[in-house]
């Protein structure tokens, strides 16, 4: 089967900034991508990379693709690329295929409000609002702090404060982006042990320390994200909880058998994509909440701004890039 091969660039900016301990993201750059066969079937993916050196390395080689393809091989051919573009490639295998058949339409407007990212700098003001909000809602509110962003002693305070405060219709996510040594992310982990409030500590550690995380995670639970990035093998081995990131691993349909066959202690994150993009969010989310160890996904469907590149249809967002 022939493919032709089709890009185009976005650009948006998301409502509010958000931090964490290595950078602050405003505005999102990135690409859909169109595959079209010869049989008149069509699949899209996004590349979403992150970081501005991700960024131009995708340029240069989303630069080096031939207009035509040939897809026998396809997905061996590309590994030398950048993940976010294999991603973006074997996504729109997968739905050529039919190994993914996306739904009309998912529910997740009333779900991911039960999903809050605090503001870091406003930490207790941000919490109070949160509870005045559930309060009128009604419902359980996860929500994920994004730490190292001050010294930690201020820190530390703001985590006294937070949990004197919180009930159990509280639970609380704590990502460090890996910015912790040891003796923090142990002192953190003694202080969250026993709380029932915690999901888990995310990346407390570099991602190269494998040995501290596993052993922290004996103390409390512990999310590897970047980690699993730069060591995809962990993805089998890590016995703890993985945030999955679908547009930054190189082939998301390993995400979803997983999710198929029911793999558990997985959980669902957005890098900030389109429409495109978010559609595979929206599926695995399905599947993860259908599974054996159920969380609210962090889709961040409030840092988008309202425009056509999050429309639910693949092909009116392309039509009017």
């Amino acid at each position: 089967m022939n493919l032709i091969f089709r890009k185009k660039s976005y650009s948006f900016k998301l409502t509010t900034k958000v931090e964490n301990s290595k950078t602050t993201y405003l505005t999102k750059l990135g690409w859909i991508i169109k595959l079209s066969s010869n049989d008149k079937k069509i699949g899209f993916g996004e590349v979403s990379p992150l970081l501005e050196e991700d960024l131009k390395k995708c340029a240069k080689q989303l630069n080096m693709i031939p207009e035509n393809l040939e897809v026998f091989n396809l997905s061996e051919q590309i590994n030398i690329f950048h993940p976010c573009i294999q991603s973006a490639i074997n996504s729109a295998l997968a739905e050529i295929n039919e190994e993914i058949i996306f739904k009309e339409k998912y529910y997740f407007d009333e779900i991911d409000k039960t999903a809050i990212l605090l503001n870091s700098k406003n930490v207790i003001s941000e919490l109070n609002e949160i509870k005045k909000r559930q309060s009128n809602i009604g419902k359980s509110v996860t929500i994920k702090w994004k730490v190292a962003l001050k010294n930690n002693h201020e820190e530390e305070a703001n985590l006294e404060e937070i949990l004197s405060q919180i009930g159990n219709n509280i639970k609380l996510r704590i990502d460090a982006n890996g910015y912790w040594g040891r003796k923090i992310a142990n002192r953190w982990a003694d202080i969250l042990k026993d709380n029932k409030n915690i999901d888990w500590l995310e990346q407390p550690l570099c991602v190269d320390d494998i040995e501290g995380l596993t052993e922290l995670n004996k103390k409390i639970p512990i999310a590897l994200d970047e980690s699993l990035l730069k060591f995809p093998t962990l993805i089998d081995e890590w016995e703890g909880w993985q945030i999955r990131r679908p547009s930054q691993e190189n082939n998301p349909v390993k995400l979803l058998r997983e999710l198929e066959n029911k793999k558990a202690l997985i959980s669902i994150s957005s890098s900030f994509e389109t429409g495109i993009g978010k559609r595979w969010l929206y599926h695995l989310s399905s599947l993860q909440l259908q599974g054996p160890t159920p969380k609210v996904p962090g889709l961040a469907m409030n840092k988008f701004p309202n425009s056509f590149l999050f429309l639910n249809e693949a092909k009116n967002i392309w039509d009017q890039l």
